[in-house]
């Protein structure tokens, strides 16, 4: 089962990921564009540095015990390398040999720097230079949907081998084994909680526009994301309702939504990061500061590559934790890997209401703050 997610992370990382941040017409959208990519990007941040800093307080795994020591996992643990050799070994020499290697930062940041001469160059004046760049991205895009059409077969027999590594892990752990999985959950939900109330309300307080409203407007889609558990099946619901309940023309939502769907992860940011620390703690291993930076840049940067995807969520985290070093091919890594699976869907559920919430508050603050919102729909 791990070898099967090892071979599909790498392409659909970059696929995605090109994918989506060459979807942004850059030249054309202008200053809408700056603002919800800078909303976008800050909100992601600040969802990966407080689930950093609730993992931190709450160490979830540290309790729980396995045949294997601790100690020779620890002494396999984490080098921090100086921040010169981090910055540089950030840029692939070969991308190839990135690929070849499984270096998933080299892997992401060159998807990034990909995609963003995509979104630069599609709008191109020569006609010649648009087309032949518009036919890349389009091989990008299949790509990526093939990606998701593989991933998504190799989700449908990942039970199979979640099954059978739950069940050693539950022989050794007992009853711990329930109580890890629900501190996990709990610290996420946590996270997610935190996330709608006090930084979506005071967000769109900042805006001025009465976050009380704004729930009750969007309850209907937060409903169905977290049922459906996927933010691309609820777009169509994300896309009417702020048009027809909160006032913001088609022109705005029409484009901030579906790119949202694909870079703005607030949920996916707790869960990777409070995942990766719960196979840290269990492993013994304690993440230096330059370490926790490099999770939240990397969690930051490798959500984008989810795509609105029901279920693609562990694909993402095995690349955020390889990128930190961690293991979960065998091990604690993949007994803790195989807890975090077993519970996915309860987590997704959470993540993706999260998700399409922030979506929905940042094309809503970014319409106001522009001047296009009919606010008499909110009073």
């Amino acid at each position: 089962m791990v070898k099967l997610l090892k071979m599909i992370v790498l392409p659909l990382i970059f696929f995605a990921i090109v994918m989506g941040v060459g979807a942004m017409p850059i030249q054309k959208t202008g200053r809408v564009a700056a603002k919800i990519f800078v909303y976008y990007m800050c909100t992601t941040v600040f969802a990966a540095s407080a689930a950093t800093i609730i993992a931190n307080i709450f160490k979830p795994g540290q309790n729980m015990v396995f045949t294997e020591t601790v100690e020779n996992t620890a002494n396999a643990g984490l080098q921090t390398p100086a921040v010169s050799e981090f910055l540089l070994g950030m840029v692939p020499d070969n991308i190839v040999a990135a690929f070849a290697g499984d270096s998933y930062l080299q892997v992401l940041i060159f998807s990034v720097i990909f995609g963003f001469a995509i979104s630069a160059l599609r709008d191109s004046s020569d006609d010649r230079i648009r087309e032949a760049v518009l036919t890349v991205y389009r091989f990008c895009e299949g790509g990526a949907e093939i990606m998701f059409c593989i991933t998504k077969g190799v989700l449908e027999y990942t039970p199979i081998g979640v099954f059978a590594l739950i069940s050693i892990t539950f022989a050794e752990q007992g009853l711990g084994f329930l109580s890890a999985a629900a501190v996990v959950i709990g610290l996420c939900y946590l996270g997610y909680l935190f996330q709608l109330i006090f930084v979506y309300g005071a967000a769109l307080s900042f805006a001025k526009l009465n976050p009380i409203t704004f729930f009750k407007k969007a309850r209907g889609v937060m409903l169905m994301a977290f049922s459906t558990r996927s933010s691309a099946s609820t777009l169509p619901v994300s896309i009417r309702t702020a048009e027809e309940q909160m006032g913001v023309p088609r022109s705005i939502c029409g484009f901030t939504l579906p790119l949202g769907s694909q870079i703005n992860l607030d949920g996916e940011a707790y869960y990777q990061v409070i995942a990766v620390f719960t196979v840290a703690f269990a492993s013994g291993i304690e993440l230096s500061i330059p370490q926790m930076v490099l999770l939240v840049f990397a969690v930051t940067i490798a959500s984008t590559g989810t795509a609105g995807v029901a279920g693609s969520g562990p694909i993402l985290l095995m690349a955020a934790m390889g990128m930190v070093g961690l293991d979960v091919s065998s091990g604690i890594g993949a007994s803790v890997y195989a807890l975090i699976l077993g519970i996915d869907v309860i987590l997704d559920m959470g993540r993706t209401t999260v998700n399409v919430t922030g979506d929905i508050a940042g094309t809503c603050i970014v319409a106001k703050s522009e001047g296009a919102m009919d606010t008499s729909k909110w009073q």
